[in-house]
């Protein structure tokens, strides 16, 4: 069939394996499911009955029932277009009469958030060297074990410092804002579309807002403190008034906008290879504080991406205004993520670590139980604003700094962050990842599963990739690197076994799949648009080792956990494509394991 999905075993061609593939993501029919688990929230199985094949390695399980369909995220036009974390909700239409009433229905929720003094610890703050800013990885990586457990940190660049931020404020060009009501984002129903806006025009759109409310509030606005706005701020989101609206500039494509950091040019040395003189502009060109380059500097975990991915390894511009908010959330694939502040007023931030990620969801959904019940996967969008003193007051620690111009803030892998801007400014921020991220990311695929929602990149894909840059890794993260691969091994082996057991036919001697879904040393877009069109149509994770298909249809496949998921029809109907064999996959764990007994042996050898 030309074009078909699946193709027939006999016409496996590089052209027709996935050539109709859609990338939506179908409903799930658990009615025509045959054993499938029983999960809790958490995805663990109450009933191993339920089970044909129980897993005995694996913690991730098929989506739980009642898991939205996309995730939350359109799909993108392009591969490196990603869609913003936020997201247009109905509510941003609502009279102000539908707005009472949603107030009024609300009242008991609210009367949970009333305003007590509580101190909210200082996250801390870092002051490198020049010699120790050389490397922007190796030094977030030694700062890591006690910054960490904050969420979040401050680093001040070494006296001297001095990125020349140029933003042509003469330029017509027109960007997008996002339209904040302040009476909703307590409710997770912040956003909707904002005005256009060159430059010029935003900023004397905010700094006319900013009159109007200072006038508005204070009788001498000058004495006004950054303390007395912070509390404005969180009265305003418990309380507001219907007519407070934020306009925010977030995640502009610096791609498409423009970037607040000179970008390293075709004649300037590979990222890393050399150093050049502090302060100098060509330092700025090539240094890894520059964050067009930190996500590919040597020992980023996510260094062998190289296509563009708006947000995670190309940086996102945000032009913000008094109280322009970013509601509470983690990055995507819980990456660690990196925050320039170019010019402007102070933001103010909020983190909370990783290990409490937990305690923060609980508490999420046991204040907003309606609207998990509309959006189950809420805590995945930029959309819900809860105080500091409620989340404490429900024993999740929170923590808090103020960023000025000049500073970066770090967020941990798996924290959630939230904050708002005291005034305009400008900022600018991407991903990058250090060893401690892969735990997290497997968790992130984890959780993503549950909820149906597809990975901004195949994790699976990315394992095996760091393999080629062994030499780049710490020994620790090697050794982590090594668990994860040792996982997805067994539970592959495991799966196959089962499948074949059970009826799925073996089709490996007379099918092989094309070479572009192989594990590779780099990510560029043409795989990662590969990768896309293998995606489950049950849980939307990647299917990178290998893929369920069903004669029954010419468009859909399922990852080995979701076989009964895709279809009603017997597996006997169905059959597995398998882009690495068995044999492939023990081979990339064993080169692992010498890669850490010779390590070890040399570190031996030297001490």
């Amino acid at each position: 069939m030309e074009g078909g999905w699946p193709p027939t075993v006999t016409s496996l061609t590089e052209e027709a394996v996935f050539a109709g593939l859609e990338t939506e993501t179908p409903k799930n029919n658990p009615e025509s499911a045959v054993g499938v688990p029983c999960l809790d929230d958490e995805g663990v199985i109450h009933d191993d009955s339920m089970l044909v094949n129980p897993l005995p390695y694996s913690n991730v399980h098929s989506p739980a029932k009642g898991a939205s369909e996309d995730g939350g995220n359109a799909e993108r036009a392009k591969r490196r277009r990603r869609a913003p974390t936020t997201f247009r909700d109905d509510s941003a239409d609502m009279s102000n009469e539908q707005l009472r009433i949603l107030q009024q229905a609300v009242e008991n929720s609210r009367a949970e958030n009333v305003s007590v003094d509580v101190v909210i610890e200082e996250a801390p703050t870092y002051h490198p060297s020049v010699e120790e800013f050389k490397d922007p990885i190796k030094y977030i990586a030694s700062i890591t074990p006690v910054a960490s457990r904050y969420g979040i940190c401050k680093i001040k660049p070494p006296d001297g410092w001095r990125n020349p931020t140029s933003l042509d404020f003469k330029s017509h060009e027109r960007f997008a804002t996002k339209l904040q009501r302040m009476i909703l984002m307590q409710e997770g129903r912040a956003m909707g579309d904002g005005k256009r806006y060159n430059l010029k025009e935003y900023e004397e759109m905010a700094g006319d807002f900013a009159k109007k409310w200072f006038e508005g509030h204070f009788e001498n606005p000058e004495s006004v403190t950054l303390d007395d706005l912070e509390k404005a701020y969180w009265k305003l989101i418990k309380n507001a008034d219907e007519s407070t609206e934020i306009e925010y500039a977030n995640d502009l494509s610096t791609q498409e906008f423009v970037s607040g950091f000179p970008l390293h040019q075709p004649s300037d040395p590979p990222l890393g290879s050399t150093d050049a003189a502090f302060g100098t502009p060509e330092y700025y060109r090539i240094c890894g504080w520059n964050l067009n380059n930190i996500s590919s500097w040597p020992g980023s975990a996510i260094r062998c991406v190289t296509h563009s991915i708006d947000g995670v390894n190309k940086p996102w511009l945000y032009l913000g205004m008094l109280f322009a908010s970013f509601c509470w959330h983690r990055e995507d694939l819980y990456l660690a993520s990196i925050n320039y502040m170019h010019y402007g007023a102070t933001k103010q931030w909020y983190g909370i670590p990783g290990s409490k990620a937990k305690a923060f969801k609980s508490v999420l959904e046991k204040q907003l139980k309606l609207r998990f019940a509309e959006v189950p996967d809420l805590e995945h969008h930029l959309s819900t604003q809860l105080a500091p003193q409620t989340l404490m007051q429900n024993n999740v620690p929170v923590t808090k700094l103020r960023q000025s111009a000049g500073e970066f803030v770090v967020t941990f892998p798996g924290a959630f962050h939230a904050g708002f801007s005291f005034g305009q400014n400008c900022a600018e921020a991407v991903n990058f990842a250090t060893r401690e991220w892969l735990d997290f990311g497997a968790q992130a695929v984890a959780d993503y599963r549950l909820r149906g929602k597809k990975e901004v990149l195949s994790f699976d894909r990315l394992l095996f990739s760091l393999t080629y840059r062994l030499g780049e890794l710490s020994l620790a993260s090697v050794e982590m690197l090594l668990a994860h691969l040792e996982a997805l091994r067994l539970d592959e082996a495991h799966l196959r076994r089962a499948l074949f057991e059970s009826g799925v036919q073996d089709v490996s001697r007379v099918a092989s799949p094309p070479a572009l879904g192989k594990m590779s040393a780099e990510i560029p877009e043409k795989v990662a648009c590969y990768d896309d069109q293998r995606v489950c149509a049950a849980c939307s994770h990647t299917c990178f080792l290998s893929a369920v298909c069903c004669h029954c249809s010419e468009r859909r496949a399922a990852c080995p956990r979701c076989v009964d998921l895709l279809c009603s029809c017997p597996r006997a109907n169905k059959y597995l494509l398998e882009w690495h064999t068995d044999a492939e996959i023990a081979r990339v764990v064993a080169m692992t394991q010498g890669h850490i007994r010779r390590a070890q042996r040399a570190a031996s050898a030297t001490s």
